[in-house]
């Protein structure tokens, strides 16, 4: 008969009651007791985890370890290291499995009795490799969730479970709305695309009518400083070709003036009375030469006059040019800023529109909800 039976029928001597307590306080004793043994040996076995993935490191600098324990209670792990480092070259040489060798057995049953050793090597303990360490952290999680096994009583699981189912609903009602949140995501990432590929499509199109005025403009301006070089080149031919007629008409009276001479020399050793004769033709000749040769170097700086003013000219026509690609420039800037503003201007009001949209069908969709509530309550 169980004690809920007893209390409901008759009530049980004292001394039974008593019994029954005892009875209860020892089974929680010896409960308490096993617990702690299991705990107990989960905490050894962590520790001699610990002192295992050390010990290969340890056993690869022996003379550290030796200077570490000298003078401690661990001092004989010093001994069976040498003898392992000692042997350490035949057991290589020969493949001996670790198990095999008496002396290996000895070193792991040693570190094993003293796992405590690894708080003597606090840098090979605190620069495990990622798999030891996961190794480590298995056996303290199992530690921890076997102390919360042991411990827990039933009314602790009886709330756990609560908690868990209230946990569970909890994480259905934010997965649902986590979807209808992420279908709104998609529903505007849909949108925004519709809307960015209509905005490109129009700056591309208006990129292209840009494109093809500045070719027209760039055209116009390339056949206008065409035909001012042209002009310039047919100038500059004409004068060049003017001043090489000068020049072989200057070479010619020089040579004519030469052979003038030469002729005038030998009359005037065969006519010296004559003299005054010749030397007045020889003076009007001089006379006539520079009258010549002045009207072709005024004709030659009145060429040159006019270059110079052909150049100007393409100087100030090129001055205008570059006013008027400022001002076309100028213009461009602007309409594409007024552009931007229409454009900003469309987006808000399109944004707008759709913001009172969605909010007026939410309210006539709240109203019906409303509606049917109302209805439903007037049945009840």
């Amino acid at each position: 008969m169980s004690l809920t039976e007893m209390m409901r029928g008759k009530a049980m001597p004292v001394e039974k009651k008593t019994d029954i307590k005892l009875a209860q306080h020892d089974f929680a004793n010896v409960r308490v007791t096993q617990i702690g043994c299991v705990m107990g040996v989960l905490a050894e076995a962590i520790e001699r985890v610990k002192i295992s993935l050390i010990l290969p490191k340890l056993l690869e600098h022996p003379t550290h370890v030796a200077k570490v324990l000298n003078g401690t209670e661990f001092e004989p792990a010093v001994r069976l290291i040498r003898s392992y480092v000692r042997r350490r070259h035949f057991i290589l040489k020969e493949k001996r499995p670790p198990l095999m060798d008496h002396g290996i057995i000895q070193i792991i049953d040693f570190f094993q009795r003293n796992c405590g050793m690894y708080h003597l090597f606090p840098r090979y303990y605190n620069h495990l490799n990622e798999e030891e360490m996961k190794l480590l952290k298995a056996y303290e999680m199992l530690y921890d969730l076997t102390k919360d096994r042991l411990y827990q009583t039933s009314t602790d699981a009886i709330l756990q479970e609560r908690q868990l189912h209230a946990m569970y609903k909890e994480n259905e009602l934010v997965t649902e709305q986590v979807e209808a949140m992420r279908r709104k995501i998609q529903e505007q990432k849909v949108a925004v695309r519709w809307r960015i590929a209509a905005k490109e499509a129009y700056v591309k199109n208006y990129e292209d009518t840009l494109m093809k005025k500045k070719r027209e403009k760039n055209d116009r301006i390339q056949m206008e400083v065409d035909r001012c070089t042209r002009i310039v080149r047919t100038s500059k031919k004409a004068s060049l070709e003017r001043q090489a007629e000068l020049e072989e008409e200057i070479e010619n009276t020089r040579k004519n003036y030469e052979i003038s001479t030469k002729a005038y020399q030998k009359l005037e050793k065969n006519l010296r009375e004559e003299k005054n004769k010749y030397i007045l033709q020889l003076q009007a000749l001089i006379k006539k030469y520079d009258n010549v040769i002045g009207e072709k170097m005024i004709e030659n700086i009145e060429l040159k006059e006019q270059g110079k003013a052909a150049k100007k000219e393409l100087d100030e026509y090129m001055v205008g040019f570059r006013k008027l690609e400022r001002v076309y420039k100028n213009i461009v800037v602007k309409r594409e800023e007024e552009e931007a503003k229409r454009r900003q201007n469309r987006v808000m009001l399109f944004t707008m529109n759709r913001a009172a949209s969605k909010i007026q069908k939410y309210w006539r969709k709240w109203k019906k909800h409303m509606r049917k509530k109302n209805k439903r309550l007037r049945k009840n």
